[in-house]
């Protein structure tokens, strides 16, 4: 019996954003915040993000500059940090320097909450609970995306190594996926900024 026909066609394009389910695990911790991006299984690298910059600028102020890259290192995302006062906003932008998105975190009590604003697009809600466990990205809304912080094992556990399970809704345009990989790094960033200020 035939079944290509009712086999869904694969997307186009860069293999990383082809994907409606991505394992986002650490790999590195101190000085830099690397991470190896993994299918819906958690068994096949599809993706990296590494940390670029300065390493004396890394050891005072942290990771503030990371590129996400597809499985064959074809560059995607671009994420920086720039020096702020107040809330944290993070800037998401093309490998050719384009602007992407701009991420602002937002005064929250009891919760963590980022926007989105992408470039001539969406604006997106990211929610989730104070310790940055689980969160929802919603588009007006409807939700786009889930984000889940997991148990990575002992070892990498007891590094200290994040590991999140990223689901997106299968419509999501390449450019709000980008965005919304681009928002799972900064809630990670946020969550490292707490922890060195607590």
């Amino acid at each position: 019996m035939d079944t290509s026909a009712s086999a869904p066609a694969p997307r186009p394009g860069p293999v990383l954003l082809g994907h409606d389910t991505l394992v986002m695990q650490q790999i590195t911790g101190f000085m830099s915040n690397d991470f190896d991006i993994l299918d819906g299984a958690g068994e096949q690298v599809i993706g990296h993000v590494t940390t670029s910059g300065g390493g004396v600028s890394r050891f005072f102020a942290g990771s503030r500059s990371l590129d996400v890259a597809d499985a064959d290192g074809t560059p995607l995302l671009h994420v920086e940090d720039p020096p702020d006062i107040g809330f944290d906003r993070f800037e998401l932008s093309t490998p050719g320097g384009a602007p992407l998105a701009e991420v602002t975190s937002r005064f929250a009590l009891f919760s963590t909450r980022v926007g989105i604003s992408v470039v001539g697009g969406s604006a997106l809600e990211l929610n989730g609970d104070m310790l940055g466990m689980d969160f929802t990205v919603e588009v007006e809304g409807f939700v786009a995306a889930t984000v889940a912080r997991q148990w990575g094992g002992l070892s990498r556990g007891f590094l200290g190594h994040s590991r999140y399970v990223l689901a997106i809704d299968p419509t999501a345009p390449p450019q709000v996926r980008l965005a919304i990989i681009g928002g799972c790094i900064v809630l990670d960033l946020i969550r490292q900024k707490k922890s060195r200020n607590s």
